[in-house]
């Protein structure tokens, strides 16, 4: 029985169904963001097609083959070019973010350490009536040429994000 499930490509990127019957897809785009060498940063984002509260109380719970499936594309992107890397933005439309982060970064813990390098912003953006809190990741490998680079154009769009203020 294999630890991870069948990708499937679809039109805006790939698709598969766990053993609960749950379709997931995950998105892979170039990012609007591109760094100074090239064209090599994707946003990154996967997502249940039926959100939890619609399943069926056996369909929710832990499945460490969703995990395993995200780690092995990941590593397969990464593979293809060690320029390639990754942005993840912990969506915040119903107020989980800090759990997706907190599960992004168990999946991160669990995958191999060693290769890769993860920056981790946590941005506030506070006004009269609002708080929002926005976490982002850049995943790469340590062997990227590009490493340093990527860390000064992170942290410069960081700069930039910190200081734009929502009206």
């Amino acid at each position: 029985m294999s630890n991870q499930y069948n990708l499937h490509q679809i039109k805006k990127g790939y698709s598969f169904d766990t053993d609960k019957g749950v379709p997931y897809i995950i998105i892979l785009e170039k990012s609007s963001f591109v760094p100074p060498y090239g064209d090599f940063l994707f946003d990154f984002s996967f997502f249940p097609l039926v959100p939890k509260e619609k399943r069926n109380k056996d369909q929710n719970g832990f499945d460490p083959k969703i995990c395993q499936t995200l780690i092995n594309f990941l590593e397969e992107l990464f593979d293809q070019d060690v320029r390639n890397s990754i942005i993840f933005i912990c969506d915040s439309q119903d107020q989980r973010e800090l759990y997706r982060k907190i599960l992004f970064d168990k999946w991160y813990d669990k995958s191999s350490l060693e290769r890769f390098e993860k920056l981790d912003f946590k941005l506030v953006n506070d006004g009269e009536n609002y708080s929002i809190t926005t976490y982002i990741s850049i995943v790469t490998l340590k062997n990227n040429p590009y490493l340093n680079d990527l860390k000064d154009f992170a942290k410069s769009n960081m700069e930039e994000f910190e200081s734009y203020k929502f009206e």
